[in-house]
């Protein structure tokens, strides 16, 4: 069996009680002796006898975590077994009475790949995704992003800090190819995020990924000059809650969350899931789709070459 395939079992194992039990137990409700429902569902039905759930107002329904996430939390399947990996330890369900003990999961070491001397093939790859200069040096003066050579090949490594700065999560991305996957170890909890230049800003956008941030501030930049770093900027790294209320937890002055997903439906999906979820909590919430096309990277291309157009017909 493969090293994937054996995280996809492990993460198969794992119930929904004890996700929820790790992740949010402020969200169980005892509905009766034998079943729980939740506090954002009252109509999720959680059986821990069995393992089952059942989401009754939707008619959908599973029997382990991965079912939870992909179906109540609209988590593409690739994040859900990640996430799920990360839990230490991981519990392992429906084992035969007899069978050996199963070790607890132990969380892998996380280190940052090493990074190459300059960032020339970053900078080059990122202006060629629409990204301005200006956001650039920002990212690369936080160190927040930076380049590392895999072989022949070079990548963008966009790292998340914790609250003391130190950095517990990385993402990469190739410069050629279509290369992408966290760094081993990494914390999903902690999230890319661009600063706002006031440590007292009540507003964050929240996006799936680094680049697709990176293209909000740069068309923030371009759009209201000189006030890009008016909002924080968070990439979630896919379709993950957790950065969102480490952020939160870490920002109390934030009031205003704009979420900046794709425009697709697990991104529609998961966007109302979180909308609802925030809401609930008391955050004012607003949807902000990207305006051309399925992320905000492809409408920052599509905005740009608009603005170019309009230059050349003006020559």
């Amino acid at each position: 069996m493969g090293k994937y395939q054996k995280n996809i079992e492990a993460a198969r194992r794992i119930t929904v009680m004890q996700y929820l039990e790790t992740y949010h137990p402020g969200e169980l409700v005892r509905k009766t002796d034998r079943e729980y429902c939740t506090r954002t569902h009252d109509s999720l039905i959680i059986t821990p006898a069995n393992g089952f759930f059942h989401w009754f107002s939707h008619n959908v329904g599973g029997n382990n975590a991965i079912d939870y996430l992909t179906k109540v939390e609209g988590m593409d399947f690739v994040s859900a077994v990640r996430l799920l990996n990360e839990m230490a330890p991981v519990a392992v369900s429906f084992q035969p009475a007899k069978a050996a003990p199963v070790k607890p999961h132990e969380p892998r070491p996380f280190t940052l790949p090493t990074p190459d001397r300059n960032a020339e093939a970053v900078a080059a790859y990122l202006m060629h995704r629409g990204i301005s200069p200006k956001v650039l040096r920002y990212c690369v003066g936080s160190g927040i992003l930076y380049q590392t050579t895999r072989g022949n090949y070079r990548n963008c490594v966009f790292v998340g800090k914790d609250e003391g700065g130190v950095p517990r999560s990385a993402f990469q991305r190739g410069c050629q190819g279509t290369y992408r996957g966290d760094v081993t170890g990494s914390q999903k909890k902690y999230g890319f995020l661009m600063q706002a230049e006031n440590p007292d800003c009540d507003t964050v956008e929240l996006y799936e990924a680094p680049i697709d941030a990176m293209s909000g501030a740069t068309l923030r930049q371009y759009t209201d000059i000189g006030k890009w770093r008016s909002v924080h900027y968070l990439a979630l790294g896919g379709l993950n809650y957790l950065p969102i209320d480490y952020f939160l937890q870490q920002h109390p002055q934030v009031k205003n969350v704009v979420l900046c997903f794709d425009r697709d439906e697990p991104g529609l999906r998961f966007a109302d899931t979180v909308a609802r979820r925030l809401a609930e909590r008391g955050f004012n919430v607003e949807k902000r789709l990207p305006a051309v096309g399925k992320d905000y990277n492809e409408s920052l291309i599509w905005y740009k070459s608009k603005i170019e157009k309009q230059r050349g017909e003006r020559v």
